[in-house]
């Protein structure tokens, strides 16, 4: 199996080859410290190839903390589309996979480990996020597997970008799912691609709309789709990211890896809070509402019960 461990400062390293991003210390989960926020926690991180794939839609590949003795408990898992539909490869996203990842999620990420980039243009399978969770359920049953009863699958997410974004909100609706993240994506009006804003009925858990502002071209999509949702849902959105900056460190067209930061801890924090329940975390989103505080940064919510 293809495999690719970094360890605490080489994933550093990576982080800053790869991103621009520079990310903290690592520090191991403990029963003591399992309630610590998700971005306060640094593991190591091991990428590698999705082993018992036979019969699934697409292979995968798989971000996962390294030394999984150092976790407290099972890890949440976390599905994830690529923008245009990709199913082959995933290196659009391959930064921030990591980086989720190391604040203590696996990650499965739709495409294979060694496929290059390329510019494939595919159309939305909402099969290829679905079998990414049966897969989990395959591991965590297989004999032999690392991840073996290492998995919790209570805690289970679906995300996706732009037409991986449309993948994951139609795979929303599966009853295996607990927590959905639409990333600078959104259903349309006239239904294209064969999927309506009709589903998004069908959803039943919480959901996070992150859009790049006016000039991303899912804007429009993303706020309508938040405006429709009627589970509890988050629409973040920040002008300057446009349809990619979040992903690859730009903001208002620059090169600025603080962008990518940003993204990457609304992500790992919604998961955070709707997987994970962190209390502390919620604050985020809600109530003082750190996120709102964050320079560059509109935030809106609805559907959350009061505390």
């Amino acid at each position: 199996m293809k495999q690719f461990v970094w360890k605490v400062l080489a994933a550093a390293a990576a982080a800053v080859a790869l991103t621009g991003v520079t990310v903290g210390l690592a520090s191991g989960t403990t029963p003591e410290t399992a309630n610590r926020p998700a971005m306060e926690q640094f593991h190591p991180v091991v990428r590698e190839a999705a082993a018992n794939t036979r019969g699934l839609a697409v292979e995968y590949t798989v971000y996962r903390p390294a030394d999984l003795d150092e976790i407290h408990g099972r890890l949440p898992v976390v599905v994830i589309g690529n923008g245009a539909c990709r199913h082959l490869g995933n290196n659009e996203l391959l930064a921030t996979e990591m980086l989720v990842a190391a604040h203590g999620f696996v990650v499965v990420a739709v495409g294979a480990v060694d496929q290059p980039a390329n510019g494939e243009n595919g159309t939305p399978r909402p099969e290829v996020i679905t079998d990414g969770i049966t897969w989990a359920e395959r591991e965590n049953d297989r004999k032999g597997s690392d991840l073996r009863n290492r998995l919790d699958l209570n805690r289970v997410a679906v995300a996706g970008h732009s037409c991986g974004g449309l993948e994951a909100l139609v795979a929303g609706a599966d009853p295996r799912v607990k927590s959905v993240a639409s990333l600078n994506s959104g259903f349309f009006a006239d239904g294209r691609y064969g999927y309506g804003r009709a589903e998004l009925a069908k959803l039943h858990t919480p959901a996070l709309f992150l859009d790049g502002g006016p000039s991303d071209v899912a804007h429009e999509n993303s706020l309508a789709n938040y405006d429709l949702a009627t589970v509890p849902a988050v629409r973040a959105t920040n002008p300057g990211a446009g349809h990619s900056g979040f992903w690859y460190g730009l903001r208002d067209g620059q090169v600025d890896a603080a962008m990518r930061e940003e993204a990457v801890a609304v992500l790992v924090n919604w998961l955070d809070f709707t997987l994970n329940g962190n209390p502390v975390v919620r604050g985020y989103f809600l109530g003082s509402c750190t996120l709102c505080a964050t320079p560059g940064w509109e935030v809106a919510t609805k559907n959350f019960p009061v505390r």
